[in-house]
């Protein structure tokens, strides 16, 4: 099952600090403390035990300071040894799919919430400690030598915890109002350990999921309040105001602002030392950070209180002279317990349950929120969302194990591979069914009719072909010559050269030339020209004279040639054609006068390309090969050495050949 995991090693604490100052992935690196991981299912651990598959796991501001290291580990909270190593994700609801033998208050298919970490009760310790005795249980002194702890939390796939750590839902609550059941239950705590009397004035600091939750609260309990909430975003003051705030206090201008909201006299010292003298008689600071702290213990009232709520893992130098020179109770706040309820009685209650008692009566609306959902494979995106509050507006980001793929979480809906559905084959068209087929298919009995034993479409037969037709198409292949090469039927993909023919050669050696090098030399063979716009008959390629030229020129057939008889065919095939296909050797003499011939005429060719010229040459398209590279190298050499034998017989002295050292 997917588990996440944080372990708050000092090497893993420190490295992933140092690298995350320039590359901000390193907190979702495989070196820093959150590690999400895909291990195998373990069984339950005692008899006592249940495995909760969850469904919705919120996002805390705790879980993040955690998650980035943001935490001394010279504070008190870091010395207990169950803080080193934990599973992330308190914020839960989730279902019930497996009980071991001894669970007696709950049953599989029940949602239920993390309500209690480890203490007494849960490890069976007799007797339990002081905290136990009295149901606080997340003060219990002997959580940090409890052997077994809960395996997985919220951001995990399941659970195994404790049926006694568990806090079963009612069915009048959906999830999302079940999710927000344990930071509701946090901000009924608080307001509970101070809660304010009609006409006072009233300070929450920080609005966000606590705050804004603690604003609900003192509402609902004591109506008749004035609250001013200090907010920080926009989107946080739009919220505070909905909720029913009197007044907002911005960070820009705190001290005027509270002076203005409560008629406290604002006094100055030295160095921009400020105090106030009668500001808010209850403060409710959930951000918890030095700043809010040193401010707040100034703008609290003489005697009045200030509840820590938020929390914060690192030493802090403040001044807590207004402590005693104000007479100042300042009250800490930690999670949840059990609570006077209802109010003004003896009897004490689960926060849990006055928590759900509240939402049952419509006096709270925790799942109002909830601004966004993500699934666990995304939970960088999530991580992120949570810490940029400024650009992404979130409030409260939870994990939404319902948008979570089957095929990416082996869980118990799917422990085996993911599998594709088959793809829809269409049924067979009538026409490939046979008429006794259906017959038959239509005569027996419902019960014994058989489905097709293939879905797959055949291929329509092809249809025969008689024997004149296959005669015609062969006696055609065989009588069409092929004997253009690669290069000749390529399309030229670089620049068309042309060269220029004497008058007095165009019409004596063209057709006999043409034949002859089509039989000696393929290769080099010239394609037929372009017809000519401007002249009404185009020259023809040069041919060696060793070869006849063809009377015609075999084009493709029409389909009802193709369909004549083959000794029709064979009659219509005359004997030059026949003689043309066929490749005769040369002898030494016809070779060597092949060869003077075509140094003559590359001695008189000119690679000269007028503008104006059109159809009047011989068109050679030279494709970008390697061959056909060679081929002009060839070819302009010949005329060199053609022109170096003309000087030899008219001068008697040869020009030697340039040599061209190579540079080293």
């Amino acid at each position: 099952m997917w588990t996440s995991t944080l372990e708050l090693d000092a090497r893993r604490v420190l490295l992933t600090q140092l690298i995350g100052r320039f590359y901000r992935d390193a907190y979702f690196s495989s070196f820093s403390p959150l590690q999400v991981q895909n291990l195998p299912r373990q069984p339950l651990p005692d008899m006592g035990w249940v495995r909760v598959r969850n469904r919705l796991a919120g996002i805390c501001g705790t879980d993040l300071h955690l998650i980035y290291g943001d935490a001394d580990l010279r504070t008190a909270p870091t010395a207990v040894p169950g803080l080193r190593q934990s599973y992330p994700g308190h914020e839960i609801v989730g279902e019930v799919i497996e009980i071991g033998d001894h669970v007696q208050r709950l049953q599989v298919g029940a949602r239920v919430a993390l309500q209690h970490g480890p203490n007494c009760r849960a490890a069976g310790i007799q007797p339990p400690c002081r905290s136990c005795a009295h149901g606080s249980y997340n003060l219990c002194v002997n959580s940090s030598r409890i052997g077994q702890y809960a395996i997985g939390g919220g951001w995990s796939e399941e659970m195994l915890i404790h049926e006694q750590q568990l806090f079963s839902i009612p069915s009048y609550l959906s999830d999302e109002q079940a999710v927000m059941l344990e930071p509701t239950a946090v901000a009924v705590h608080a307001v509970l350990r101070r809660l304010p009397q009609p006409g006072e004035h009233i300070l929450i600091i920080g609005a966000g999921t606590i705050g804004l939750l603690t604003l609900q609260v003192v509402k609902a309990l004591v109506p008749q309040v004035t609250v001013s909430v200090l907010a920080r975003h926009s989107f946080q003051v739009e919220q505070a105001t909905r909720l029913g705030a009197s007044h907002i206090i911005y960070p820009q201008d705190s001290y005027h602002g509270v002076q203005r909201a409560t008629g406290a006299k604002l006094t100055h010292g030295f160095f921009g030392n400020k105090m106030l003298h009668g500001g808010y008689d209850v403060i409710y600071d959930t951000v918890g950070q030095r700043n809010t702290l040193h401010h707040a213990l100034r703008w609290t009232r003489a005697q009045g209180t200030l509840v820590l709520v938020g929390l914060n893992l690192h030493l802090m130098h403040i001044d807590l002279t207004p402590v005693w020179y104000q007479e100042i109770n300042l009250i800490g706040s930690t999670s949840h317990g059990t609570e006077v309820w209802p109010l003004g009685s003896q009897q004490r209650t689960s926060t849990f349950q006055v928590a759900t008692e509240l939402i049952q009566r419509g006096l709270l609306h925790p799942e109002q929120l909830i601004t966004h959902h993500f699934a666990l494979n995304n939970y960088k995106h999530a991580l992120m969302t949570a810490t940029n509050k400024a650009d992404s507006r979130a409030i409260k980001v939870v994990f939404d194990y319902s948008l979570l793929p089957a095929s990416v979480v082996p869980n118990v809906r799917a422990a085996g591979r993911h599998r594709h559905p088959l793809a829809h084959i269409p049924p067979l068209p009538e026409q490939y069914y046979s008429r006794e087929d259906e017959e038959a298919f239509e005569a027996a009995p419902v019960e014994q009719r058989t489905p097709v034993p293939s879905a797959i479409q055949a291929t329509p037969p092809i249809p025969p072909i008689d024997e004149a037709t296959w005669n015609a198409a062969m006696s055609y292949v065989s009588n069409t010559p092929d004997n253009e090469d690669t290069a000749t039927a390529m399309p030229s993909l670089r620049k068309r050269y042309s060269r220029k023919l004497p008058p007095d050669e165009q019409g004596s050696q063209e057709a006999q030339a043409n034949d002859d090098a089509q039989k000696v030399h393929a290769p080099i063979a010239r394609r037929p020209s372009r017809p000519s716009t401007s002249s009404a008959t185009s020259p023809q390629p040069i041919l060696l004279p060793t070869e006849q030229p063809s009377t015609q020129i075999p084009t493709m057939p029409q389909s009802s040639e193709l369909l004549a008889e083959p000794e029709e065919e064979e009659a219509q095939t005359s004997e030059v054609e026949r003689s043309a296909s066929v490749q005769r050797p040369l002898d030494e003499d016809q070779a060597a006068a092949a060869e003077a011939i075509a140094a003559q005429e590359l001695a008189s060719e000119s690679f000269d390309v007028p503008d104006d010229y059109a159809g009047q040459s011989d068109t050679i398209e030279e494709p970008d090969s390697h061959f056909a590279r060679e081929n002009r190298r060839n070819e302009t050499k010949l005329p060199q050495k053609a022109s170096h034998q003309v000087e030899e017989t008219q001068t008697g002295y040869v020009r030697p050949r340039p040599r061209h050292r190579k540079k080293r």
